[in-house]
């Protein structure tokens, strides 16, 4: 991405570009389908740990990925070639624990909206970041899967509690225990796509949508953000109590008064995201 204005961070399979209060993250190893290894997940929480630094003043990400996939889930070949090295064991997912979850962590925690352009195939870990997105732009040609069953695995990236709340459980299991292909189509009827466009249009749909996000009341969605996640969590009462405090917060914000000021008028109020 080049252009006016705009400044882009080469990380180890990971593209980040910042245009103006937007930045956009692209999974860059396209001849690998964007599979995500070791180095992939480091750079991507690296990207993560800059976009929230204050003197970025981001606003919204837009998550996508380079070539013809999203992200091809975890690249397995490391462990392939250990097994037939002699290896007896494998590390489950590179080590879950210790960077695929703490990263997945960090995407699901981001304080500002993420949008997903999904142009293409998203499988296991790349479904998981998917799942971490607010909105979600599907190219009509792309498809998600988990494979594990297949791999005789467990599932991982937190999909086994994101997919039933998501679609309910009995497509969770369909998804996750038969490893069923689901297109652009599904996704959009069950829920897991917001939007499917043709795939020409993916790319500046999804800018676009990601645009309208950045150029919003950020403190207003990310206190939505994170209603929502703690709601499913919690009781009514509980969420009662949460919203009452967020509204308070909202009230004392620029864009609050800025919204008030026009409201029940045609004129559209100019957020700045303070």
């Amino acid at each position: 991405m080049t252009g006016p204005g705009i400044e882009t961070i080469d990380y180890a399979f990971v593209r980040l570009a910042f245009d103006g209060a937007l930045a956009v993250v692209t999974l860059n190893d396209p001849d690998r389908l964007n599979a995500m290894g070791d180095e992939m997940a480091e750079s991507l929480a690296a990207a993560l740990a800059e976009i929230v630094k204050p003197r970025r003043r981001c606003r919204a990400v837009l998550l996508t990925g380079e070539g013809r996939a999203f992200c091809a889930g975890y690249n397995l070949m490391v462990s392939r070639k250990a097994l037939a090295a002699g290896q007896s064991t494998i590390r489950p997912l590179g080590g879950a624990e210790t960077l695929y979850h703490p990263m997945l962590r960090r995407l699901h925690a981001l304080p500002i909206p993420l949008i997903a352009g999904v142009n293409g195939l998203a499988i296991g870990i790349g479904l998981g970041l998917v799942m971490a997105a607010d909105h979600v732009v599907m190219a009509d040609e792309a498809w998600m899967q988990t494979p594990f069953a297949r791999l005789a695995s467990a599932p991982d990236s937190g999909l086994s509690w994101l997919l039933p709340r998501a679609i309910g459980v009995p497509r969770a299991k369909r998804m996750l225990m038969r490893a069923e292909r689901i297109d652009a189509a599904t996704a959009l009827a069950w829920g897991l796509a917001a939007e499917s466009v043709p795939a020409a249009a993916l790319p500046d749909r999804a800018r676009t949508v990601a645009r309208e996000f950045a150029d919003g009341a950020t403190l207003a969605l990310g206190e939505i953000k994170a209603l929502v996640a703690d709601g499913l969590r919690q009781d009514l009462h509980s969420s009662f109590e949460a919203e009452a405090r967020a509204v308070a917060r909202t009230a004392r914000t620029k864009d609050n008064l800025a919204a008030v000021r026009v409201f029940a008028s045609k004129e559209q109020p100019v957020f700045t995201g303070e």
